[in-house]
């Protein structure tokens, strides 16, 4: 019977493990201007100080950008990219300042994801999620809903902020996720239409 429940809690952790990882590379790979977070390990070679930080993928893709001395193209895009998938367990290790600072290395607490949790009542806000699919909060600060999404993230939960709103935390769920991809695989085919129309008339 304990082995039972043992082999359950394994393949729960492993299940969590994989999504954790998907929900990371959704945070790099999303381009608009609703930021989705994700949670990756860091290591300052120049200190040999090691955090688990949480920022938005943006800034993850900027920093290995910087690190990795690559530019804005689509080449260099397509390069990081490869890293990205590579990484499963989400663990880099950087030495440019620029890319530390672009992911808030020297800032960051990881400590307040615990107060933040009891504050606002982490296991409350779960039921919410499991119980009506969809939950949105405000913070004090950035730093409060960033270790917010830390701690949702944890637990295989990926959430964001609209850069252009700003102000709420807001869970993405899988079916958030593919509306959009239908939205984008839409707009793809009508860009693909237009262009085949325009062609036709010259």
């Amino acid at each position: 019977m304990f082995s039972g429940c043992k082999d359950a809690d394994a393949d729960s952790r492993s299940a969590i493990e994989k999504l954790k990882f998907l929900n990371f590379v959704r945070a790099l790979e999303n381009g608009s201007t609703f930021h989705y977070f994700t949670v990756i390990k860091v290591k300052n070679l120049n200190s040999g100080e090691i955090k688990e930080i949480c920022t938005s993928g943006n800034f993850v893709s900027g920093a290995l950008h910087r690190e990795l001395n690559k530019g804005y193209n689509s080449k260099s895009a397509t390069e990081v990219m490869s890293l990205v998938n590579a990484r499963s367990d989400r663990y880099f290790e950087f030495s440019n300042k620029e890319a530390l600072e672009n992911i808030s290395f020297f800032d960051y607490d990881p400590e307040l994801v615990k107060s933040v949790k009891r504050k606002y009542d982490f296991d409350k806000m779960l039921k919410k999620i499991k119980e009506k699919g969809r939950l949105s909060m405000g913070f004090e600060n950035d730093e409060e809903m960033k270790a917010f999404a830390h701690a949702l993230f944890n637990e295989g939960y990926l959430s964001g902020e609209n850069a252009c709103a700003g102000g709420s935390l807001i869970y993405v769920s899988e079916k958030d996720i593919k509306e959009k991809e239908q939205r984008i695989k839409k707009l793809i085919e009508l860009n693909e239409n237009f262009n085949k129309h325009k062609n036709k008339k010259i």
